[in-house]
Order: structure tokens, then C-alpha cells, then sequence
């Protein structure tokens, strides 16, 4: 029988795993976006933004999740994964030649003839993408995390490489495209490289897994949605300059979060899929999860939200000096959408695929209609503050909708999530009397805030755990780990 400390080893290898993997990958972008920062001009960056949420918008009608319907079979055959691979292959010629068909039609919205010839191309990403092996979806199944690491980042190298080079040739907006395409057929190949099984075409098991994934289409399309509907209404009533500005802005604000929060969710699926009838293990599980959830949104959001100024000057430049404000607003959004967001998968996993499908299409639906209006009516700003305010708007709900299937109470996510709130108070306090003493150098303000930040919020948070009794949790378990350090020293 699975066991919580057993569950417990899973989930920390797996995030640790898929952590290391998203802050390497992280690394590599933000990397490259500093660089390119200084190579492109914000109007490029807006063009390849308008026309990659074109392609998204259409690419995610193929997240069919049989994948995901693979990871949940407690024993697939090789039919089922044949068929997987051919759906996959279908669904990508179908999409690219959709892709083509809408292309045309993209000026319409976006003001931005260039979007057109943009789209034809990138289209190639997804038909390409459609014949990846099948078989490393094994390396998640099995939770052999480190070989899934190995295959993206190498990818993400290939891909960071390509875009910067084509970048110092051509100096415009075709080096994000060619570095796109040219990265996904990079990592299809590789796929085949890392993984012996060779996929044939099959289509008896299709109807089965398509069983499944029904319900998952629902939750990627309405996740799609509401990711990007800011950005989609941006694009439509404001210029490519814009965009970029507002693109690179939310990539920036947001990164320090979803680059933690999100791969530990990614590690999330197989392993809760394992455990989903140990009602007990499950708990444990989830509320471990949400608590550092909590710890990492806050401190990341708040945190990046307090650096915006320098951070923006030092990683991007002073053509993006606009960037700052929407950088501080979305920062915010990025934190709340952290803790939201640990839920979705464990849905999923343990069997409330319909209830994730309502929850993430509700706030689809909210959010939609709010930044359409924030759009018309106001700014680029006003539409980044509309989506924070409906984040925080439907946070509530949603964890009491997972209480109700899940084995857990208000009560005990409250008791999870109070302490990292309280703990920012000090932290932002802090940041700003270390801000205010120091010197007009951006890289050092930036080093020195970011420094005084983390050890306070550190401090207060374990403070507060102690007056709280040194409950059980990530605090305790942090604090475990203090203090053996000493004990180990030579």
C-alpha cells in the first residue's frame, strides 16, 4: 500500500525534478529574452506574441490529453500508445491546416498585416510537434523525472541557441519564429534519440482514450483562455509596441512564480494518479502542496512586484522602462494564479476531471468579458489590474469547490496559507528601508533588496510557524533540515 511518506519521497523527487528542470528552462529564457531585449525592438517581439496567440489558440483544440489518458492506464498496451501517436499525428495535420485556413483573417483582429506570414510559418511548429515519440511519455508514467529534464532543456539550449543567432542576422522578427519551429523539430528528433520505441500508426484504442480526454480538452482550452485572454485583448486594441511591451511584461512578473509552482504541478499528475483511492495519502499530499504553494506565490509575487523597477532596468534596459508598472501589477497576478493554480492537476489526477473542466471554463467565462471591457475603456494597465482583481475574486470559490471533493476542509487550507501572507508584511517592510539607503546603481539595489527580501520573509515566515505551535509541514520540514546542517559540518 502506498504510504504518505512514500507519496511524500514521490512528490519532493518529482518536483525537485521538474522544478530544476522549469528554472533551467527559465534560465535559458530569460537569458535569451535579456539578450534579445537589446537586439530586438518591443514591435517584434509584439508581431511574433499576435501571431503565437493565434497559433496557441488553435494549438490547444489538439490538447486531446491522451497523454495524460496514458499516465492514468494502470497497464497501457503498445496499441494504446500506437494510438496515441496517430491521434497525435491527425490532430497536428488537421490544426495546421486550420492554421493556414485563419491566418488571413488575423490582420482583421490584430491590425498587423505581418501577422499573417508569421502564422503560415509557425503553423509548421504544430505539425511538426505532432510526430514527437510517444514513448517518452514512459519517463513521466514510470516517474523517471530526470530523463524527461534531459529532453527539454536540451531542447530549450537548441532553442535559445538558434533564436540568438538568427537574431544577430536578421535583427527582427523573423529570429523568434525561426528559433520557435526550428527548436520544436530539433526536439522531436531528440525524442527519438533518448527513447528506443518506435511508434507505428494504430487507431483501435483512440475511442478510449478519447474517453478521457474529453473532459481534459475542456480544461486546456478553458486554461488557454484564460492565460492569454489578457493578452488577447491587448492585441486587438492596442499596437504591436504594445503588445510586446505588455507580453514581455507579464513573462517577466510572472516567471518567478509559474517556473516553481507550475512544474511541481506537472510532477503532480502521475504521482496522485497512484494514490487517488488513499483518501489519507491524498490529504497529506494535497495540503503539503498547497502550503508551498502559498509559501513560493507569495514571496515570489510580492517579491518581484517590490524589485520591478531595477529588475526591469537591469535584465531588459531602458527601452522597456514602460514595462515597470504592468511588471508590478501582473507580479500580483502571478501570486494569486500560483496558488490557484497547484489545484487543477490534482483534480484531474484523482478522478474530478469534470469539476477542473468547470472550474478553469468559469473563470474563462469571467474573465473574458472584464478585460474586453477594461480594454475598450481604459489601458494596457487597467486591462493587467482587471485580471488580478478577478483572480482574487474567484480564489475563494475554488478552494471551496475543493473541498468538496477532496479531503480537506477551509479550515485546514487556512491554517496553510495564513502564515505566508503574514509573513510578506515584514518582508515589504523591509525591502523598502534597505531601498531607501542605498545608492542610484540598479544592480546593486536589485541585489541588496532582493537579499533583504528572501531572509526576511524567511524569518518571519518560520517565526510564525513557531508561535503557531511548529505544526506539521514544509516549515517544519525546512527547519528539520536548519538544523541537522550544524551536526553535519566537519
Amino acid at each position: 500500500m502506498t504510504g504518505p511518506a512514500s507519496v511524500g519521497r514521490s512528490i519532493a523527487a518529482g518536483g525537485a525534478w521538474m522544478v530544476g528542470l522549469r528554472w533551467a528552462i527559465r534560465g535559458l529564457g530569460l537569458l535569451s529574452t535579456f539578450v534579445l531585449a537589446r537586439l530586438l525592438s518591443p514591435g517584434d517581439f509584439g508581431l511574433v506574441a499576435m501571431a503565437m496567440l493565434v497559433v496557441g489558440l488553435v494549438e490547444v483544440l489538439g490538447e486531446t490529453g491522451q497523454t495524460l489518458a496514458l499516465i492514468r492506464l494502470p497497464a497501457p498496451s503498445r496499441a494504446h500508445y500506437d494510438s496515441a501517436w496517430t491521434l497525435g499525428v491527425i490532430v497536428a495535420a488537421a490544426l495546421t491546416l486550420l492554421l493556414w485556413a485563419v491566418a488571413p483573417l488575423a490582420p482583421w483582429y490584430f491590425h498587423a498585416p505581418r501577422a499573417t506570414r508569421l502564422i503560415d510559418v509557425l503553423a509548421l511548429r504544430v505539425l511538426i510537434g505532432g510526430f514527437e515519440n510517444i514513448g517518452v511519455v514512459a519517463f513521466r508514467k514510470e516517474l523517471r523525472f530526470g530523463l524527461d529534464f534531459r529532453l527539454q532543456i536540451l531542447q530549450r539550449l537548441a532553442t535559445v541557441a538558434l533564436t540568438i543567432a538568427c537574431a544577430l542576422w536578421f535583427r527582427d522578427a523573423r529570429a523568434l519564429v525561426a528559433g520557435i519551429v526550428g527548436g520544436q523539430a530539433f526536439g522531436v528528433a531528440l525524442s527519438y534519440r533518448l527513447h528506443p520505441y518506435r511508434p507505428r500508426l494504430c487507431m483501435t484504442r483512440i475511442g478510449e482514450l478519447l474517453g478521457f480526454s474529453g473532459w481534459m480538452l475542456a480544461v486546456h482550452v478553458a486554461q488557454y483562455v484564460q492565460d492569454k485572454a489578457d493578452e488577447m485583448v491587448v492585441g486587438g486594441v492596442a499596437s504591436p509596441s504594445a503588445m510586446g511591451l505588455y507580453n514581455v511584461s507579464a513573462d517577466t512578473a510572472t516567471a518567478p512564480t509559474v517556473e516553481v509552482v507550475l512544474p511541481v504541478t506537472r510532477a503532480l499528475f502521475p504521482v496522485f494518479a497512484r494514490i487517488s483511492a488513499d483518501a489519507k495519502a491524498v490529504r497529506a499530499a494535497y495540503l503539503d502542496v498547497f502550503a508551498v504553494a502559498c509559501m513560493v506565490s507569495v514571496a515570489t509575487g510580492a517579491g518581484m512586484a517590490l524589485v520591478a523597477g531595477d529588475f526591469v532596468a537591469v535584465a531588459l534596459g531602458a527601452q522597456w522602462a514602460a514595462a515597470v508598472p504592468l511588471v508590478r501589477i501582473l507580479a500580483i497576478g502571478g501570486g494569486l494564479y500560483g496558488i490557484m493554480q497547484a489545484s487543477i492537476p490534482v483534480l484531474s489526477a484523482t478522478g474530478h476531471a469534470r469539476l477542473s473542466a468547470a472550474l478553469t471554463t468559469t473563470r474563462a467565462l469571467a474573465l473574458v468579458p472584464g478585460l474586453v471591457a477594461a480594454g475598450v475603456f481604459g489601458g494596457i494597465q487597467t486591462v493587467a489590474w482587471t485580471r488580478v482583481a478577478i483572480t482574487l475574486a474567484f480564489l475563494p470559490g475554488m478552494l471551496l469547490a475543493i473541498t468538496r471533493v477532496l479531503p480537506v476542509t477551509l479550515a485546514d487550507l487556512a491554517a496553510r496559507g495564513w502564515r505566508p501572507l503574514a509573513a510578506a508584511v515584514p518582508m515589504t517592510g523591509c525591502v523598502a528601508l534597505v531601498h531607501a539607503r542605498l545608492p542610484e546603481l540598479a544592480w546593486l539595489r536589485l541585489l541588496l533588496d532582493a537579499g533583504a527580501g528572501a531572509a526576511s520573509y524567511a524569518t518571519a515566515l518560520l517565526a510564525l510557524w513557531a508561535l503557531a505551535g511548529s505544526p506539521a509541514g514544509p516549515e517544519a520540514s525546512a527547519w528539520r533540515w536548519l538544523r541537522r546542517r550544524p551536526a553535519r559540518a566537519p
